[in-house]
């Protein structure tokens, strides 16, 4: 059921009824929605407003924020001779109807004429006494952020103190996924010159932070602190804190060692170089060869770790992800950072994140060979690689100059061995060339001004692809579950999961590729059945491009 109503400020009677606003001309939102509240809608406009979004009558109205002048209303929106087009108190652009003291050009939206800030506040997290609220344009340093605000400070005259009003009710003490322990928030830091460990810039330590009360240099901003892709919005002040098993094995004795992926038989520390393991000899957490690492043998079969990875924790933080990692092995996943499938070791969230071992220990990358500065995890907007020019991953960047690195080329190997050449290929960032680069491998022309491996003693040139291929997560031997889309006439049938078998390239005649007909490259190819006839596929891609064509 629903009346006609003759509003001032609209020049068609409105329906006013119960109704749903898909898009109220004033606040531009369909939200505010409840069954039993009557909105405004014109039939002849199209249009349709909240009921709590425009004036019933012409009038001034007296408000909290602005005691010495009545505002008066104004439909057109702010007049010309207005300073500012936003809410002097919300600072949201202000749109039809606007209420304004025209002596102070003080102007206000229909949300904050119903529903002011609080003129006074009494209890907040940020200071023991009542801040009251100085609404005016004044330019002030919030003493809880740091950062610079120009108007509506909560003060604290006796103590000269102003503060942004988000900023009131930051939370004490937090965890962050850029730091193993909790973090506390603090007014005034100790004097020194911090820098804040997540967006890499200057923490001026007289104004508030947060810090770390176990690692005395670890300080961050109170804005990226609170961010919603590191803080997980839980306040701990007066929770205990756990202390969490994060070891992933038991001392057996010196050098021998229980680890929870392997607990049936114990692993031996060895220091020895492995020589002429090859690519075979590969560990059983990140799927990379052992060489002259130290590394972790089973005393009773060929169980193998690197220490580096036998020594992964438990649990761990990550700029990923707002949760606690969990350790996992023996399953097959796709690695959200690098792109890489992989089988072995691996941390997930319980959800839809899963990181390889590489990417979960990497949250900065420090190779002054290849880049002269330190790259971090500062954001988790994508952006664009200098080594692969991909712009649909999360990238580490230099806070000193415009560079960045996606996840799949900071953890590439930096000396890595392949069959075309008796020594180590090491890893180069590019050059300036006055010739062209031709890769030894595919034989095709190389972009000297980007990244390739190289060999110190013979020269050659090689692209990264060629060489690590995409199976530097997989061990020879290993399966990956694959889902084949099956259509008839374009239109989808069925999802059928297909097992894929990662093989060693390792002979004098390559496979020829069953999907794209060249001869496979790569490190590894990958063998399929079916009716026990085997085809190789150079890479997955061609695997599941090869499938997508014969569906």
């Amino acid at each position: 059921m629903s009346d006609m109503v003759d509003l001032f400020w609209h020049k068609h009677p409105l329906s006013y009824t119960l109704c749903r606003v898909s898009d109220c001309q004033e606040c531009h939102d369909d939200t505010m929605y409840h069954s039993e509240v009557r909105n405004y809608r014109c039939i002849e406009c199209s249009m349709e407003w909240h009921h709590s979004c425009v004036p019933t009558k012409d009038e001034y109205v007296e408000h909290p924020c602005h005691p010495s002048h009545l505002l008066k209303l104004l439909l057109q929106g702010p007049p010309s001779y207005s300073s500012n087009g936003n809410c002097s108190l919300c600072q949201r652009k202000l749109s039809n109807f606007v209420f304004q003291c025209t002596i102070c050009d003080f102007s206000i939206d229909m949300n904050c004429k119903n529903k002011s800030p609080l003129v006074k506040v009494y209890s907040t997290k940020c200071h023991n006494h009542p801040l009251t609220l100085m609404a005016r344009d004044v330019s002030f340093t919030c003493n809880a952020c740091g950062k610079h605000g120009e108007r509506n400070p909560y003060v604290c005259l006796p103590c000269s103190l102003m503060f942004h009003y988000e900023c009131i009710d930051l939370p004490y003490v937090i965890n962050i996924n850029r730091h193993e322990h909790r973090v506390s928030h603090a007014n005034v830091l100790r004097p020194g010159n911090w820098v804040c460990e997540i967006c890499r810039q200057v923490i001026n330590w007289r104004y508030g932070a947060y810090s770390c009360n176990k690692c005395p240099d670890f300080f961050v901003h109170s804005r990226c602190a609170t961010r919603n892709d590191v803080w997980d919005g839980a306040e701990l002040k007066d929770v205990p804190e756990e202390e969490l098993d994060t070891a992933p094995f038991k001392v057996i004795s010196e050098g021998v060692i229980n680890h929870f992926s392997h607990e049936e038989h114990n692993l031996l520390l060895i220091e020895d170089v492995i020589k002429d393991g090859g690519e075979n000899i590969r560990c059983e957490a990140c799927a990379r060869p052992i060489s002259s690492e130290k590394h972790y043998n089973c005393t009773e079969c060929s169980y193998i770790l690197h220490e580096e990875c036998a020594n992964l924790p438990l649990k761990r933080r990550h700029g990923l992800s707002t949760s606690m990692l969990s350790l996992f092995f023996g399953k097959n996943f796709k690695c959200v950072a690098c792109h890489r499938f992989g089988y072995g070791f691996g941390y997930t969230d319980g959800e839809d994140l899963q990181l390889d071992v590489r990417c979960a220990s990497t949250s900065c990358f420090r190779q002054h060979k290849l880049h002269p500065h330190t790259l971090f995890l500062t954001t988790v907007e994508h952006g664009t690689c200098v080594s692969c020019d991909d712009n649909k991953s999360y990238v580490l960047g230099c806070v000193e100059c415009e560079y960045s690195l996606d996840f799949k080329c900071a953890t590439l190997p930096l000396v890595i061995k392949h069959k075309f050449d008796a020594h180590y290929l090491v890893l180069r960032s590019g050059e300036v060339a006055t010739g062209k680069y031709w890769c030894e491998i595919c034989e095709t022309e190389t972009n000297p001004n980007k990244w390739f491996y190289t060999c110190d003693y013979c020269g050659v040139v090689c692209h990264i692809d060629c060489v690590v291929g995409d199976s530097l997560n997989l061990k020879p031997g290993s399966v990956v579950t694959a889902t084949k889309y099956e259509t008839m006439l374009g239109i989808f049938v069925t999802a059928k999961k297909y097992e894929i078998e990662a093989v060693l390239n390792d002979h004098n005649s390559r496979p020829k590729c069953y999907s794209c007909g060249s001869r496979c490259r790569f490190p590894m190819a990958y063998k399929t059945t079916k009716n026990n006839i085997e085809s190789y596929h150079c890479s997955l891609l061609c695997y599941f491009y090869g499938y997508l064509v014969s569906a």
